[in-house]
């Protein structure tokens, strides 16, 4: 677990600084200076493209972490792997473009009764979803190769820096919204480029393909298995941005943008949960291809307590300060407390179940979890359905909550009935009886007259108790060994 435990941290490191970057962006500059209408249209934007990425890839960033062993030989060039995936995806891409100009009215018409914002710049979806699609395809190909923190830094830390820029010349009226909104997506091409920098400086970038090595057979199995977790990636997607873009059908761009204000400062406790995955998948394929499931019990049962772990402290924090949240945001933002409450409480039941998907997306059970997806996805939808229309972006808020908690314990319920793996002890209780001890000790403080003061001694206090019961307890042997290591280095100096 040494490489893990230390990729692990850079990549957390830097997806701290990037949700830093992306609360001074979210809840700070775009609500400041711009109609809620506008912020709304960069957030449906992202869930679009988030949605049609997935469907243009084929699988293929998926296909990267699961067959990149077997095509593995860096003095062969990895028998042009990346070429193989690049041509499947690009065709991908090709089809997606065309479907989205296809059926670009159908789309707009959800959209045109509550704004026509999204219809004046559909035409940036485009570029956006082929940048979108090489990024992804680029950067799953450089964690396969075990060069995980890269894409970190350009996903969660460069882009934010850029859009932080690109909001301040935009207040400083040095160009026009729709400039803004260009240069928003170029953006994502600036990623792009970078990431086959990287892939050229570390000779990972070949692209012609030894079709010797590529039998029919082994194509087959690629394209399968493609095929499978496009469906399964397509529906994963989707049930996480179907709130956003059902709210700006059914509510407006206005409404999404206070959900998404709510829903993004929760998006830290996802923060562990991606730093782990982008850093063990590709070890977890290697397992799954030696049938060693000690090394894949171990991963599951380590990345749970530590998730639940960080995930736990980050709510009991960001809950112990709610009030405090939204009196710095504009008041029609207020709206979002209980979205923050309701997908808070999701995501902390999906960092409990640790990498319950990533492990079975890469098992030779794979196919279940794309029928587990589909049927999530028609939940999910049913479930904004019945909750938008009487609790607003609160509905959406515990549709999402719903779906999360069914996801992770249907596929916890395979792995266990398949494979007897579980990633749950008595640690597991006791994190949630620390959160909520802590929680319990922060609401006997009074509230202080200063907004900044109170929110440093509300975090204060939560961090105070949290982490030396947690330690006391040796609830997570990594995180014990981390602060021994600090205090060593500290004592050293």
């Amino acid at each position: 677990m040494g490489m893990i435990r230390k990729q692990s941290i850079q990549t957390s490191l830097l997806s701290y600084v990037g949700v830093g970057l992306g609360y001074v962006n979210v809840v700070l500059l775009f609500p400041k200076f711009f109609a809620p209408e506008e912020f709304g249209l960069t957030r449906v934007l992202i869930a679009i493209i988030s949605i049609a990425a997935q469907m243009s890839l084929i699988g293929m960033s998926n296909a990267v972490i699961r067959f990149f062993p077997q095509f593995r030989d860096g003095s062969k060039n990895h028998r042009g792997f990346l070429g193989v995936v690049l041509s499947v995806a690009s065709v991908g891409t090709l089809i997606g473009i065309s479907v989205l100009t296809v059926f670009k009215p159908l789309i707009l018409a959800n959209y045109e009764d509550k704004s026509d914002l999204l219809g004046v710049f559909y035409y940036l979806i485009f570029p956006y979803l082929a940048f979108e699609v090489l990024f992804q395809l680029f950067s799953a190909y450089a964690r396969a190769m075990y060069h995980t923190v890269v894409n970190i830094f350009f996903r969660e830390v460069l882009v934010r820096a850029l859009t932080t820029l690109l909001i301040a010349l935009y207040h400083f009226n040095l160009f026009e919204f729709d400039w803004f909104m260009n240069l928003f997506v170029l953006q994502y091409g600036v990623l792009t480029l970078g990431m086959i920098g990287y892939l050229v400086r570390i000779n990972g970038f070949h692209v012609r393909i030894d079709r010797e090595f590529l039998t029919p057979k082994l194509k087959r199995s690629l394209l399968n298995y493609g095929a499978y977790t496009l469906l399964s990636g397509v529906s994963s997607i989707f049930v996480m941005n179907v709130d956003v873009m059902m709210i700006g059908a059914m509510i407006g761009l206005d409404e999404t943008a206070f959900y998404a204000v709510a829903f993004y400062i929760v998006s830290l406790l996802r923060i562990p949960k991606n730093a782990f995955g982008n850093v063990v998948m590709p070890v977890v394929a290697d397992a799954w291809k030696n049938n060693d499931l000690a090394k894949i019990q171990g991963i599951y049962e380590k990345t749970s307590i530590n998730q639940l772990l960080f995930g736990m402290l980050l709510f009991v924090g960001i809950w112990a300060n709610e009030t405090n949240i939204f009196a710095i945001l504009p008041a029609q933002y207020a709206g979002g407390k209980w979205v923050l409450f309701a997908v808070g409480i999701g995501r902390l039941v999906e960092t409990a179940f640790g990498l319950s998907q990533g492990i079975m997306a890469l098992s030779k059970w794979y196919r279940m979890d794309v029928y587990l997806s589909i049927f999530l996805l028609v939940a999910t939808v049913g479930f904004n359905l019945l909750l938008i229309p009487p609790y607003g972006i609160t509905g959406a808020a515990i549709a999402t909550a719903i779906s999360l908690t069914l996801a992770n314990l249907l596929r916890f319920s395979i792995l266990y009935a398949k494979a007897g793996l579980n990633p749950f002890s008595t640690r597991s209780v006791l994190v949630v009886v620390i959160g909520v001890v802590s929680y319990g000790v922060n609401q006997l403080v009074p509230v202080q007259d200063n907004l900044m003061f109170d929110i440093v001694l509300r975090s204060s206090i939560v961090s105070l108790v949290f982490i030396p019961l947690v330690l006391a307890f040796r609830v997570s042997e990594d995180v014990n060994q981390l602060m021994l290591s600090i205090l060593k280095r500290i004592t050293e100096r």
